[in-house]
């Protein structure tokens, strides 16, 4: 049997004893896989059998903490700040990435087995994997997640999950997130090497490696998006939180990394932005867990508690300094000038506009964060409900809140006005890279007639606001940069549909050609997949409408109630039930699971769209909130996330109804029932109160969808064309096309 099986073979039986020897025997596996990767990054004699040990040890400490985790041993302070007995046992596993510590280890695995996959690679490749492999498992030897748990804190039960947490999308984002980080920082050395000296394996590395790292980042993203629209404190799909904006600097660093392999030459194309390319996307992989980890912004992603933030910003810090060293002794290379064509031409531009989207993205966290170094107050237009809410509330909970209101984190407004310009170039230079003519005359009288009516419809014609009704959660900040937007969809639309006649016309000029279906169809379908959930994504957040109806209990429920638009909801309260669930409570208390099993039906114009029986989960055993507010209180909970994430915590959670339609989405919202103080089974303990029933109308947002679908199902093709194509080695020259190579 081959080493590089038989180690995977050994690991789970080690994984085995080292939960029996207990925590001081898995912290001593973590420090001899530090010892071994470090070794095996000085030693290249040795090289190959380190990097499998230092795997085969940090996957058997990884198989420990799973164990720990599912047999529920709470005298370890990670499993029982994590978890419960009655979580189910897929999301006790899902704790392994539910904290900065098994984070720590689940990279530095990760890591180690790209190092083996690297062992084969000459040059710098296996090496600083394993050094990245010793650096991060000393991060997790410092902050471990074997650590005992302090006597006097012991229970039986542990403290429990988020709430927020225990959902199937916690299985899939976080870790494929992960995943994706793991593609590109892992061969950072042989971009490192590429970069400073030229040759080495980066190029063959490359093409593989940040094609996966992209895909899985991409697919890692969906799922977010998706899990955030479920979720009660978001409803929408995306918001600009601290840690999305660095994950989508990550994204769009990546993006352009991938613009720019097909034509990477380590002597002359690309020869020293491609490299540095990957060396950024890699940075910026660290920043974001650097992020993910400070508590200096507000971020509803971010670990809590003693986190390996510093750890993680020397290690970002000694990247940066690694590249810009490189970097300067890169100009004592010569490099081969390229042939300078319209299409080289295109491609650097749609890599510098994705690189401008990632310094946009950073350049908002960096303003945030001056903005907390220098003591500037956050302004009041960040906080739309504080003011009026704060005039009901109690003086210890005003005062709560004024904390948590008052902390900085990214102007996201600002961030999408900075972004518009940017979509608007792209769209016109992946247009015009796009159009099937080999006319270069008439292609640039259609991107000529294309940015005309992009102006146009800036500043004559005015569409997003001739549609825009002003019934939804769109601020004045937004609709000050409706003419961008309008400039945007024009450019975007010329980009989608040019994409989609390329891949066309390659159909009608190569006919059965295996280059039409695994190359020029996937890469038209994947740029109109991305034109189509942008569009449609900007459509859903800018002409959303949302409505409420205050509903008196009982007498309301199983009544249909008439909103705008001409719906009608009908909710009907059967029953609860209250179990321990493994949710976070209160304090040491465990938290509760009620469920509520709810009929309603939604109608418009009188006819039924939809109606079910379903079941509204939200988390019981709360205070009763302070002041008179009453249902505006919770109309404000489900309105801004961030108010419902200071309020509610882990007491409180709950999740709308979907209705999913090809034109319009609809979401129905039911705050929970108020009850009175006493024992007895829950439907006997329902208080008359009065409660709002908030109706979100989301247009296209089934497109976005269908949108990302195609672009992930393109990018998916496409990469195993290229990935196939690629070899062991670069090819000499591209695939043919239909004329001059515009491809990206």
């Amino acid at each position: 049997m081959r080493p590089n099986i038989a180690w995977w073979l050994a690991a789970p039986p080690l994984a085995v004893v080292l939960f029996a020897a207990g925590g001081i025997a898995a912290q001593a596996a973590v420090v001899a896989a530090v010892v071994a990767g470090a070794l095996g990054a000085l030693w290249p004699a040795r090289q190959s059998p380190l990097a499998r040990l230092t795997a085969l040890l940090l996957f058997a400490a990884l198989g420990d903490l799973a164990l720990l985790l599912v047999l529920d041993q709470f005298d370890y302070s990670y499993v029982w700040r994590a978890s419960h007995t009655a979580l189910p046992t897929l999301y006790k596993l899902a704790n392994i990435w539910g904290g900065d510590e098994g984070t720590l280890l689940l990279l530095a695995a990760l890591i180690s087995l790209a190092a083996v996959r690297l062992g084969g690679a000459p040059g710098w490749a296996a090496p600083g994997a394993l050094a990245l492999t010793a650096a991060l498992a000393a991060g997790a030897v410092i902050w471990s997640p074997f650590a005992a748990l302090a006597p006097e804190l012991a229970t039986e039960q542990g403290q429990g999950m988020n709430a927020h947490l225990v959902r199937v999308w916690m299985l899939l984002h976080p870790p494929l997130v992960f995943v994706a980080f793991a593609f590109f920082l892992a061969p950072y050395a042989a971009a490192l090497e590429a970069l400073a000296r030229g040759g080495g394996a980066w190029a063959t590395i490359a093409a593989r490696w940040t094609r996966y790292g992209w895909l899985t980042l991409t697919v890692g993203l969906v799922s977010g998006m998706w899990w955030a629209y479920e979720d009660f404190t978001f409803g929408q799909f995306w918001h600009w939180d601290p840690v999305q904006t660095s994950v989508f600097m990550v994204w769009a660093l990546a993006s352009a990394h991938l613009h720019t392999l097909r034509r990477y030459r380590d002597d002359g194309a690309y020869g020293r932005l491609h490299p540095l390319l990957g060396l950024a996307t890699a940075l910026a992989a660290l920043v974001a867990l650097v992020v993910t980890r400070d508590p200096t912004l507000a971020s509803s992603h971010r670990y809590v508690g003693d986190t390996s933030f510093p750890w993680l910003l020397i290690l970002a810090v000694a990247l940066f300094v690694m590249t810009v060293a490189a970097l300067m002794a890169s100009y004592r290379r010569r490099l081969i000038r390229p042939r300078r064509t319209e299409a080289a031409a295109l491609i650097l531009i749609a890599t510098a506009a994705l690189c401008a989207c990632a310094v946009v993205a950073a350049g908002s966290i960096a303003e945030a964060y001056w903005a907390v170094a220098q003591e500037i107050p956050r302004p009041d237009r960040f906080k739309p409900f504080f003011e009026f809410l704060a005039r009901w509330s109690s003086s210890a909970e005003a005062d709560r809140l004024a904390v948590l209101f008052d902390q900085w984190d990214v102007d996201g407004h600002r961030l999408n006005a900075m972004l518009a310009p940017v979509g608007i170039v792209i769209g016109l230079a992946g247009g015009h890279n796009f159009a099937p003519w080999h006319d270069r005359r008439l292609r640039w009288a259609m991107t000529a007639a294309i940015s005309t009516l992009a102006l146009l419809s800036a500043y004559v014609w005015h569409p997003t606001g001739y549609f825009f009704t002003g019934k939804g959660m769109t601020s004045a900040s937004t609709t000050a940069m409706f003419p961008w937007l309008d400039a945007m969809a024009v450019a975007m639309a010329y980009l989608g549909l040019a994409a989609l006649a390329w891949g066309v016309s390659a159909v009608i000029r190569h006919g059965r050609r295996r280059a039409v279906g695994r190359y020029y169809l996937p890469v038209g379908a994947l740029h109109l997949g991305v034109v189509v959930a942008l569009l449609s994504a900007t459509a859903a957040t800018v002409f959303d409408v949302y409505n409420w109806r205050n509903l008196s209990y009982p007498e309301d429920f199983a009544a249909p109630v008439k909103f705008p638009s001409g719906y009608e909801v009908t909710v009907a309260l059967d029953y609860e039930t209250l179990s321990r669930a493994g949710l976070r409570g209160d304090g040491d208390a465990p938290g509760f699971h009620a469920v509520a099993e709810v009929a309603w039906s939604l109608r418009r114009d009188g006819e039924e769209v939809q109606g079910e029986r379903g079941q509204t989960v939200y988390r019981d055993a709360r205070p009763a909130a302070s002041g008179s507010l009453g249902p505006v209180r919770l109309m404000c909970e489900i309105l801004d996330y961030r108010y419902a994430r200071t309020v509610s915590g882990a007491r409180q959670m709950i999740d709308p109804f979907l209705h999913r339609g090809l034109w319009r989405d609809v979401q129905i919202w039911l705050p929970a029932i108020k009850y009175e103080a006493g024992e007895g089974p829950l439907d006997a303990l329902r208080a008359p109160s009065t409660v709002p029933v908030v109706l979100k109308i989301f247009p296209m947002m089934s497109w976005m969808w269908l949108g990302l679908a195609l672009t992930l199902a393109a990018a998916a093709t496409a990469m195993g064309f290229e990935i196939a194509r690629a070899g062991t080695r670069r090819p000499s020259r591209p695939p043919p096309t239909t004329g001059t190579d515009r491809s990206a």
